[in-house]
């Protein structure tokens, strides 16, 4: 299966449409071949009959390797559309799961069911709006969970077929060369909202084709970007709120019969610009370095950390002997309420209170004395 992990994570790519049918992006058609030394695994396509009007083409499909942990609830089946879009024509096939064996065999039902939908070529062609014409289309199989949200990620593997009028037939060609795909953001790590980010995808080997960026997996961000130098870079849509953004990047092979595709996902953060406010126990905001005492009870919030599932962020006091507990931001990336009482063994003078993210390194300070 050609899959990649990236980021901290990673929307699925795919727009359900109609009748179960999947419309999403991929490469483009070509009815050339050729040989790679590092092929993909070998699909085995099931024929259920020569007619591209069968409402399920497809009565079994097979790969040569299981699907990876994580996706292997369901396969779905594609055929790629000469303008790189794919279209299913089975989706969530559960029958033979789970797909954890050394190779993975699914069973297609001749109708859709409660579970998985299927739709003829014809009819998956006409939904996405393309014309059947005649030549070698790749087939995926992509393995799949069922929270498709939290497992955007798409194991592939590539068979084909090809297509003569009112007929299709199993075309036994080599797999696809394997290809990967990285995505990168600068900055790195992380940006405060509003600022300008660019997205960079490098492929490897460094074949022809484009990358298409989408946001959390189904929007698209402009049109895809031809390849490089094996690079493509796209700007980021501006944040306009501290957030936990998906990015998706697929690589689109210009010749999809000698080069496979690749997705992957990067998880990027949006911040609050960092800002600390403290208050005494009244509840009084304290101004630019007041005069506390030892063992005063003072309430922090501050803001400018990662947002979304939270940040471990460790409170240091300078010039005194005391440990802090970590405390965890909240969805925006900010700690409220926190309570903290300075220390009571602490020298006379200027002090710094200093709050660390300890996955961004983000550091917010307030400075006071003591006598």
């Amino acid at each position: 299966m050609n899959r990649r992990l990236h980021g901290v994570l990673v929307g699925a790519l795919a727009l359900f449409l109609g009748t179960g049918a999947v419309v999403t992006a991929t490469g483009t058609a070509s009815a050339q071949t050729a040989t790679h030394q590092q092929a993909g695994p070998k699909v085995t396509l099931t024929a259920r009959s020569s007619s591209i009007t069968d409402g399920s083409p497809f009565s079994q499909v097979s790969v040569d390797t299981a699907c990876p942990a994580g996706y292997q609830d369901n396969l779905s089946v594609f055929v790629v559309l000469p303008d790189g879009r794919e279209t299913s024509v089975a989706f969530g096939v559960t029958a033979g799961a789970p797909f954890s064996g050394r190779s993975v065999t699914a069973r297609i039902p001749a109708v859709s069911d409660g579970t998985t939908f299927v739709n003829s070529i014809a009819d998956a062609f006409d939904i996405a709006g393309a014309p059947v014409a005649d030549g070698v289309y790749p087939v995926h199989v992509v393995c799949g969970n069922a929270d498709q949200a939290d497992h955007p990620e798409r194991p592939t593997s590539t068979g084909f077929i090809r297509v003569t009028g009112d007929t299709f037939q199993v075309k036994n060609l080599p797999a696809p060369a394997v290809t990967d795909l990285t995505l990168t953001a600068a900055p790195a790590n992380h940006a405060r909202f509003g600022q300008a980010v660019t997205l960079t995808a490098k492929v490897s080997p460094r074949v022809a084709g484009s990358v298409q960026f989408t946001t959390d997996g189904t929007n698209p961000i402009g049109d895809p970007v031809p390849v490089t130098d094996g690079k493509a870079t796209v700007q980021a849509p501006v944040e306009v709120a501290a957030t936990v953004r998906t990015y998706v990047a697929t690589f689109l092979p210009a010749d999809p019969i000698a080069d496979a595709q690749d997705v992957t996902v990067f998880r990027y953060a949006y911040t609050n610009a960092p800002a600390v406010q403290v208050t005494d126990a009244a509840g009084n905001t304290l101004g630019a370095k007041p005069q506390l005492v030892p063992g005063q009870h003072i309430t922090v919030s501050a803001q400018g950390f990662l947002p979304g599932p939270g940040e471990k962020v460790l409170p240091f006091v300078s010039n005194a002997l005391a440990l802090f507990a970590p405390v965890t931001t909240d969805a925006q990336g900010s700690v409220t309420g926190y309570d903290l009482t300075v220390p009571r063994l602490i020298a006379g003078g200027a002090h710094q209170l200093t709050l660390t993210g300890l996955s961004s390194f983000v550091q917010v300070s307030f400075g006071f004395t003591t006598k």
